[in-house]
Order: structure tokens, then sequence, then C-alpha cells
């Protein structure tokens, strides 16, 4: 009667022998990843691995390090892209290894909205921003056709905000500033509360210059006479 464990053994280590070199080959370098084009303070993602040991992963392009997480084989992590468009390179070290990977932060865009264009006296109008853009307003708006500030009290996903406000009673074109958070930039839009815009009374220009002064009336000198000497009659 024949064994067969012989021939399976032998096929095992003849298994063993030419897959060993391929599973050394197929160890993965560590590379670091990012996101290759980024908004102006977007979101921006950093990935590596394999790596025992880590550091941060910084970048003149980002706000601030970015924190890495997760498997050994594959850590990750999320920040934020600053606030000059540009090309910048990220740096991490991974196992004494200096890693680097170039991406670029785009021109600043300010996204929002304010709706509707048109709009009776005393209506709504409505304002929109998203927090998650390069340019977010922290505080409320104001315009001379609010009958007060137009404040962001509703939220969304993705960091979308909302708010409403009343306009006033006086047809007109006006026009409502969005001040950028933490920068300079800023945007404006206009809209229409409708009707007749209401027209001015003509105003009376005032004198070219001041009067001359009226010269003041003189006093009135009463002659003195001779004294009386009687009726003027002779005597005889």
């Amino acid at each position: 009667m024949r064994s067969r464990g012989a021939p399976a053994i032998a096929v095992a280590l003849s298994a063993a022998v030419v897959f060993a070199p391929l599973a050394v080959a197929q160890q993965q370098e560590p590379t670091l990843q990012v996101t290759a084009t980024v908004k102006n303070r977007g979101l921006v993602r950093a990935e590596t691995g394999p790596c025992a040991t880590y550091s941060t992963v910084t970048s003149p392009g980002f706000k601030e390090p970015i924190t890495l997480s997760g498997d050994a084989n594959r850590l990750s992590g999320n920040g934020w892209a600053t606030i000059e468009a540009g090309s910048y390179t990220a740096t991490v070290q991974c196992d004494g290894k200096t890693l680097t990977a170039q991406f670029t932060v785009l021109p600043l865009e300010i996204h929002w909205q304010l709706h509707p264009a048109e709009v009776e006296p005393g209506g709504t109008i409505t304002a929109e921003q998203n927090m998650s853009t390069g340019c977010y307003a922290t505080g409320p708006l104001t315009s001379p056709g609010f009958a007060a500030p137009l404040k962001f009290t509703r939220g969304g996903n993705f960091g979308r905000l909302s708010g409403d406000t009343t306009v006033i009673t006086t047809p007109g074109t006006y026009e409502v500033v969005f001040q950028c958070a933490e920068r300079p930039e800023r945007s404006v839009k206009t809209f229409r509360i409708l009707g007749t815009p209401p027209t001015s009374a003509p105003t009376t220009p005032p004198p070219a210059g001041n009067p001359a002064p009226k010269p003041k009336p003189k006093p009135i000198v009463k002659p003195k006479g001779a004294p009386e000497t009687g009726g003027g009659t002779a005597r005889g």
C-alpha cells in the first residue's frame, strides 16, 4: 500500500519555496499621498504607510499639521489648507525616511446666495453660505434695505447655513456685504424692493454769500428856533 503523505509534503514545501520570494517582493514601500488639488482653506486629506513609527504631516500649505491615525499599513488624517493659493510640498517621517507629496491650493472663490433678487416691500429675504469653503461669515449680514440684521440660524449638511430677515418698505435697490471671517476678502450682492422709489423734494440752494447789512437809519435832528418874542404886532 502506497502512502500519500510524502507527495503532499513535497508539494507544500515546493509552494513555500516558490511563494516566499513573491511575498518579499510584494512588501510595499512607504509612500505619502495628499489631495492633489485643494480649495482655498478647504479640506485636505493625507495618507501614508506602512509605517511602524511616523510623525505628523506638515506643509506650509496646511493651516496646521495633520495628525495621522489608523492601521500601520494605512495611516490617514484630515486638515485644512492655507488661505494662500499656490503649489506646496507635504512632508512626513516614516520609519526614519522622509516622504513627500505635492499639492496645489486653488485661489479663493466666495460662495454664498441671496434670494429672491426682487422682494415685495416688507417681504422676506434669505441668505445661504457654506462654512466648509475658504470664506464664511461668522456674524449677521446687514444692509440699508434690511429692517433687522440677517442672522444664520439654520444649519444643514456639509457646513451649510441659512437665515432670513424682513426688508424695509421703501422701494429701491440695496447692497448686502458678505465679509469673510479671518481674512480681508468680501463679496457684495444687491436686491431690489419692488415699487416706485420716492423722489426727494427739491431743495432751495443756499444764498451765494451773506447779504450786506442794511444801513441803520440816521436819527432825525430838529433845528433849534429863536425864542418867542410875542405875537408880532407893533405897538403905537
